[in-house]
């Protein structure tokens, strides 16, 4: 048993002497000064920049079961790149926005990337508006048994911003770059 969790049971033990309505002011003057147990640590793991051509409507109707989906935004292409891997978007797949029925705009992306080694990698990017068009993403990994199965076993957050013009890719009016 860890020290943390002795905290917790000495802390649980002494709330229940005390009686129930100190018990719970014991444990909301304490949990606060617990030290962080497993803390989380961040690595950058790649910078995505994906190509789509402009929105094709969905149909006649924009009103689903999810909230409002009127477009869709064709990925036709892009390119990645981090510490331990680095490839391309492969053209297929979209980014299908919904406006939820509170007005929360969500991002939600299905395609595909293939390593400079040859892996294809099955990407769904769901994620937020948090305004001014960023958004958060946790971007989910589908990948075969090999070198990159590692994306298969772990949670990833990542922002969407625009593009710096030196990085862009998209070729004339019909096409817009994000950055991931």
């Amino acid at each position: 048993m860890t020290l943390a969790r002795r905290v917790f049971l000495n802390m649980g033990s002494l709330a229940l002497a005390m009686g129930a309505a100190g018990a719970r002011q014991a444990r909301a003057e304490t949990l606060g000064a617990v030290p962080p147990i497993d803390p989380l640590r961040t690595e950058l793991v790649m910078n995505l920049l994906v190509t789509c051509s402009k929105p094709q409507r969905m149909g006649p109707s924009v009103s689903g079961p999810d909230g409002m989906r009127d477009d869709v935004w064709p990925i036709v292409g892009g390119r990645f790149e981090g510490p331990r891997l680095r490839g391309i978007v492969i053209p297929g797949g979209g980014d299908f926005p919904v406006q939820r029925p509170d007005g929360v705009e969500i991002v939600d992306a299905l395609y595909r990337l293939r390593t400079d080694d040859g892996t294809t990698i099955i990407i769904h990017n769901r994620g937020l508006d948090y305004g001014n068009e960023k958004y958060r993403l946790a971007p989910e990994f589908i990948v075969t048994k090999g070198p990159h199965d590692w994306l298969n076993k772990s949670i990833f957050l990542s922002t969407l911003v625009d593009v710096p013009p030196k990085l862009a890719m998209a070729r004339g009016p019909d096409e817009n770059d994000r950055l991931i």
